[in-house]
């Protein structure tokens, strides 16, 4: 019986510039499509990009070791997208001056319940719901608030969890700066959410 994992990469994850045989040979398969550039010395196979192993793969191989992926990074590592987030989104406890992969790390040091993180492989990442929480909670100059508004609606409809589940995460991290903000968003969410069900029960 073949125990392999077909879903599995049989390449890296993440390519750089020395694993492959010329010097524009990082260009030529952008060029191709074939490998997505993250700089100009790395890039990961498109095809990875595709499955939700393939995207937790790379940001494993990005990510520092011993953090927690969230916020836009867990974003797209659950619901893909064209491109590779600006940052790499982490929950630590320590601070990382370097970047990785040409991307400048962001650390939220959040409190994190043991029930909001799962492992996708190697890569530890906030479940649905809490990545949902954690993009309202954003800063106010942490991206386009319409752009954040359809990730979230967009990881509830794939991920079949409600407002509700999202105002249970916040009303244990009613402390914190934004919390207010998002129970606002999620009561909004609810209620038009409740106004569909009623309009179609009329009908």
């Amino acid at each position: 019986m073949n125990t392999t994992d077909r879903s599995r990469p049989v390449v890296p994850p993440l390519l750089h510039t020395d694993d492959l045989p010329g010097p524009l040979s990082l260009n030529r398969l952008s060029e191709f499509g074939t490998v997505s550039k993250l700089d100009e010395f790395s890039g990961y196979w498109s095809e990875h990009a595709t499955t939700l192993y393939g995207r937790a793969s790379i940001v494993a191989a990005i990510a520092p070791f011993g953090t927690v992926a969230c916020t836009q990074t867990a974003a797209w590592v659950w619901l893909g997208g064209p491109h590779f987030p600006a940052t790499i989104d982490v929950i630590s406890t320590s601070h990382f001056r370097s970047s990785s992969a040409g991307r400048r790390i962001r650390v939220f040091k959040r409190l994190t319940l043991p029930e909001q993180i799962m492992k996708l492989g190697t890569l530890a990442i906030t479940t649905p719901a809490r990545t949902a929480c954690d993009l309202v909670m954003t800063p106010d100059n942490g991206g386009d608030p319409s752009a954040i508004n359809n990730l979230v609606c967009q990881l509830m409809s794939a991920y079949e969890f409600r407002p509700n589940d999202c105002l249970q995460i916040i009303k244990e991290h009613r402390h914190h700066k934004y919390a207010a903000k998002a129970k606002d968003f999620f009561n909004a969410v609810q209620r038009e959410i409740n106004e569909v069900t009623w309009s179609s029960g009329d009908a």
